[in-house]
């Protein structure tokens, strides 16, 4: 095992040499100077500590995270280059448990890394890839790679990449090969990558002391055989990971985070940020074509349209809409002619408006009616809809295409290759690894009955991405139901992420990393990939979230808080959670008197989930407790969007998160890091204007709450009994 860490010490740094070089220009083209650089950064911090686990510790396993569609690969990229530069010349990955998968991850490291096909293999310095499926213009057969091939091609100093179907007869094939090519070339450096590495790759083996899956079996084989080399499992979901059970010959050794790039739109601009994205729709018996489905494909013609008139290159006039809808493939058939049918019936009206003038004068009427109900006033006023409007709009008709993803029907999946709008359809396979780079509309409404597992339904987000250009115009059609348990979703990613931050600066173990079981009927992953449990546990902020509707009772809460906080003059500014030190609230210590008569002079508010008024009374006890009044004071106004329909009074996020990913441009890290004293509790007052828009405001002005609370929470934790 010796024989396959590199040491790296300060007499012996780290090579970037013609790979890293190589694989950095293409970056910079790509993502333009600034993104590539994050990139480099990112790899440059991850390769260095996982030189100095090889080089301490017997496990070679790491995890590496990042977020869903988040240009994870990317950085696998100039990870592989600089391992090519140090040393190693074999790398192996799984590129998925699906040949459209593989094929997508083989693509792109061939095209990545310019690697020739079998008739350019001699004018070629660089890398060769070999799959065990379906082949690409720039990879090879799997079986063309011999013991005499492998020897050419490391002498010449080209690595190799073979891609690998993660199920068990591809990677047979793959132990069988390296077996002979590690006991015929001892010069042989492997490493591997397991992509989605919470997917298919764990032992899901009922009794897991004895028996395993054959997917994990070979996995381990493969480890074995290449004498535990270097092992990095990549997932944005990895609930099953950390909570592996100990026996397991996956668990990791370390975590280290993938940082997003810059303009990265995830959880928190989805599902925690004031816009206009979610369009809350109910749910209807009519599951062939429902009207909220149609709504959907009208209003994906219409922006689609708009955006195909804001750009000017071809390929960012593309657009992409997702029907999530249903596992079942005969209800993907039903929602494909109801579609289909749509979009041919408005193409047939633009083709025949000369002679039958009332048919597109029809469809028009609701492609209209569409344009009134989802544009902005704004978009309205910008983008007219108007004749001009009208004649690109049946340009946009004549390209959109209706594809089945799931394999059945392959005349369908020639839309990819000939329309500029698609509209995809299907279910397993549109939830995890698929890529949607130019991702409208999604229309999503599947859902398990009793909650699901936090990392199938996060990976089904196939609306995260880099969309900051346009998305003005994007919007996932869904429930409220699924609504919240998505915003659940992101208050628990964003405190799982604080989490490996403390793993990756050795803070925290990953036996120690808890996740969030309040808010959500979901559990952590299912219950044959790992070995979790329920606690009570500590915890961070509770917030309020349902508003007080009553007018009468809003006016006199809002009168007695600002009575109570007027008889207080001893209020300091606080800079907590600001990163250039400007004021982001006013705190004063409450006694145990003040805030018991705070919480009893307050109706309603606490009478609902999360709150309890009596609990919140024992919790104060007779401490002094730190109460913050947020922004600028009792008068500062913060709008805040609240559910409609069936959560009509329920607030969608209380507390606003960091102004950027990007760290560099980091001033402020969000409200839930306004704390006091960390060891008590600690209640903020949010003076609030609730709405269904920033321009529909419901005139109910009031202050609402949020309670840090450093003990009596329900978590997971991993169950070590």
């Amino acid at each position: 095992m010796e024989q396959y860490r590199i040491d790296y010490t300060q007499t012996n740094p780290i090579n970037e040499g013609k790979f890293f070089a190589r694989i950095h220009q293409k970056h910079v083209e790509a993502y333009n100077q600034k993104g590539a650089d994050n990139i480099v950064k990112n790899v440059r911090a991850t390769y260095s500590k996982l030189m100095q686990q090889l080089a301490e510790s017997a496990n070679p396993n790491s995890l590496l995270v990042g977020k869903v569609q988040s240009g994870k690969t990317s950085n696998l990229e100039l990870l592989t280059a600089l391992a090519f530069d140090n040393g190693y010349n074999l790398l192996i990955i799984y590129g998925g448990y699906d040949k459209e998968l593989l094929c997508q991850c083989t693509e792109r490291f061939s095209l990545t890394f310019d690697a020739a096909s079998e008739n350019e293999l001699l004018d070629s310095d660089m890398p060769v890839v070999f799959t065990t499926n379906t082949v690409t213009n720039q990879s090879n057969t799997l079986a063309s790679l011999t013991e005499d091939f492998a020897k050419e091609l490391l002498e010449e100093g080209r690595p190799m990449i073979i891609t690998s179907l993660k199920r068990p007869y591809a990677l047979n094939k793959v132990n069988k090969l390296v077996a002979s090519l590690i006991s015929a070339i001892p010069s042989l450096k492997p490493f591997i990558i397991d992509d989605e590495g919470d997917q298919a790759s764990l032992n899901t083996a009922k009794n897991k002391a004895e028996e395993a899956t054959p997917t994990y079996r070979n996995i381990c084989y493969m480890k074995r055989v290449l004498r535990d080399p270097l092992y990095l499992s990549v997932t944005a979901t990895p609930q099953a990971n950390i909570f592996q059970e100990d026996i397991s010959k996956l668990i990791p050794e370390s975590i280290h985070l993938i940082q997003p790039g810059e303009g990265y739109d995830g959880a928190s601009v989805y599902h925690l940020s004031e816009n206009e994205i979610i369009q809350s729709i109910a749910e209807e018996d009519d599951n062939i074509y429902p009207e909220s489905l149609r709504e959907a494909v009208l209003y994906f013609l219409i922006a689609s349209t708009i955006k195909a008139m804001i750009f000017e290159k071809k390929k960012e006039k593309k657009s992409d809409m997702i029907i999530h809808a249903d596992r079942a493939v005969h209800a993907h058939d039903k929602f494909y002619s109801s579609v289909d049918g749509e979009i041919k019936l408005i193409r047939s009206a633009f083709d025949n408006r000369d002679h039958d003038p009332d048919e597109l004068k029809y469809h028009l009427n609701y492609l209209k009616q569409t344009h009134q109900k989802f544009l902005s006033a704004e978009q309205r006023t910008q983008y007219p809809f108007d004749n001009t409007f009208v004649d690109n709009l049946g340009i946009v008709a004549h390209k959109t295409g209706v594809i089945l993803q799931n394999g059945k029907d392959k005349i369908t999946k020639e839309s990819e290759k000939t329309k500029l709008h698609k509209i995809f359809i299907g279910g397993d396979l549109l939830q995890r690894g698929l890529t949607f780079p130019n991702l409208l509309v999604s229309y999503f409404t599947r859902f398990a009955k009793n909650g699901g597992n936090m990392d199938t339904t996060l990976q089904r987000a196939r609306w995260f991405g880099y969309r900051n250009k346009y998305l003005d115009l994007c919007k996932i059609f869904t429930t409220d139901e699924i609504a919240k348990e998505f915003t659940a979703l992101a208050d628990i990613e964003d405190d799982l992420w604080e989490q490996f931050e403390d793993v990756e600066n050795g803070v925290l173990a990953i036996k120690d990393i808890i996740i969030k079981a309040e808010d959500t009927k979901q559990k952590p992953t299912a219950k044959n990939k790992a070995k979790y449990k329920k606690i009570k546990f500590k915890n961070r902020w509770i917030k309020q979230k349902f508003i007080v509707i009553d007018d009468t009772q809003i006016a006199t809460n809002n009168a007695n808080i600002r009575r109570l906080v007027s008889s207080i003059s001893d209020w300091q500014t606080t800079t907590q959670g600001s990163v250039i030190g400007l004021p982001t609230g006013k705190y004063a210590m409450f006694s145990a008197d003040q805030m018991i008569e705070l919480i009893r002079s307050i109706e309603t508010a606490f009478d609902r989930e999360p709150f309890n008024k009596t609990a919140l009374l024992e919790l104060v006890g007779s401490s002094e407790v730190p109460v913050i009044l947020m922004g600028e004071g009792l008068n500062e106004i913060r709008y805040r969007s609240i559910f409609v329909d069936a959560f009509k009074d329920r607030i969608k996020a209380l507390h606003q998160g960091a102004n950027t990913s990007n760290t560099e441009r980091l001033t402020y890290q969000g409200d839930n890091k306004v704390i006091v004293d960390p060891d008590k509790i600690n209640i903020q007052i949010h003076h609030i204007s609730p709405g269904i828009t920033r321009n529909e405001r419901l005139g109910k002005d009031q202050y609402m709450f949020a309670i840090y609370l450093p003990k009596d929470k329900t978590y997971f934790v991993k169950d070590n009994d």
